[in-house]
């Protein structure tokens, strides 16, 4: 809800996880680990904490993954797309 505005119900178990460096506030780097969990989104709001820096969209996750720049979230968007196929 805070970053993106949805509230659902996500699965206890996690689908990945991925690592990246994060870009602070003042410029510095810090390594970040980021645990992926699959969520059933049952809405959304267009006010949420972060709304004013964040700009929503929503798109297939190989779409996703031509825009993201972390190699391990296109990876991992990648395998989203592969489970997603019948």
């Amino acid at each position: 809800m805070e970053e993106a505005g949805v509230k659902g119900r996500a699965k206890k178990r996690a689908f990945d996880c991925f690592s990246y460096l994060k870009t602070l506030p003042d410029g510095k780097q810090v390594p970040s680990f980021v645990t992926v969990h699959v969520m059933t989104v049952r809405r959304t709001r267009a006010h949420f904490p972060e709304h004013k820096e964040r700009k929503l969209a929503w798109m297939p996750p190989l779409e996703e993954a031509s825009l993201v720049n972390e190699p391990e979230l296109k990876s991992l968007l990648r395998r989203v797309e592969r489970r997603a196929l019948p």
